[in-house]
């Protein structure tokens, strides 16, 4: 899985998330420019994206692929991004942000160690993939190092609810898109072959089961620093 390329395309990424922290903390980077940022990465990534996977229609013209549409888990970002662009609604923007942080941090580092899109320097699906998820991982560390955001034993309990529900929404998705062969959120097939423990070896339910609990485990590495230094506080 690990090639040269990739090791290149995961150092740069490690570069520019930390130049890019390092220029948000010590300029104070206020929160909505923050949000005009990594809405112009999400309007570049996903018309990128859409440009590059539109299909020759039968009837004339061209389609967007259905894979290409924004159901994975770090494509549905975009919409959290976007609303805290716009939104005035400041609880409802702090509950979106106390999601997107753990989600999108999981979820760009995992994009970027498991690049589905391949690490072709000459592939513009492999630059779309790597500067949307480096972007979002820097998004969600920005709230952690300027101290925006906590996360308590509520919050854990509502994201991994949501995660859960958005999971099951997806098989179904996935079995209206079925003759497309779409695999939103990796509940139908896992992202890459042979990876461990993600993996059919021993049927779908165990691969399922197996996919819930990685997840579970590291929603609860990532809200456990923050509950216990929301403990210690008071």
């Amino acid at each position: 899985m690990f090639t040269l390329n990739h090791f290149i395309w995961l150092g740069a990424c490690a570069l520019c998330i930390t130049a890019g922290l390092i220029l948000a903390v010590k300029l104070g980077l206020k929160q909505i420019n923050a949000c005009r940022i990594m809405t112009v990465i999400c309007l570049v990534s996903e018309i990128t994206k859409i440009m590059s996977s539109m299909e020759a229609s039968d009837e004339g013209g061209m389609i967007l692929g259905p894979k290409a549409l924004p159901f994975h888990l770090c494509s549905l970002m975009i919409f959290a991004v976007f609303f805290l662009t716009l939104s005035k609604n400041e609880r409802a923007r702090s509950l979106v942000i106390r999601f997107l942080v753990p989600v999108g941090l999981l979820g760009g580092i995992a994009a970027m160690l498991i690049p589905t899109n391949g690490v072709d320097f000459l592939d513009i699906d492999a630059y779309q993939c790597f500067v949307y998820h480096a972007g979002l991982v820097w998004f969600a560390l920005y709230f952690v190092c300027t101290k925006q955001v906590t996360l308590t034993v509520r919050d854990y309990a509502r994201n991994v609810c949501v995660l859960v529900a958005l999971m099951f929404l997806m098989i179904w998705v996935n079995g209206a898109l079925a003759a497309y062969g779409t695999n939103f959120m990796y509940v139908r097939e896992p992202p890459m072959e042979d990876l461990p423990v993600l993996n059919l070896d021993h049927g779908w339910y165990v691969y399922l089961l197996s996919l819930m609990g990685l997840g579970a485990v590291l929603m609860t590495a990532v809200h456990v620093p923050f509950i216990l230094a929301g403990r210690h506080k008071k």
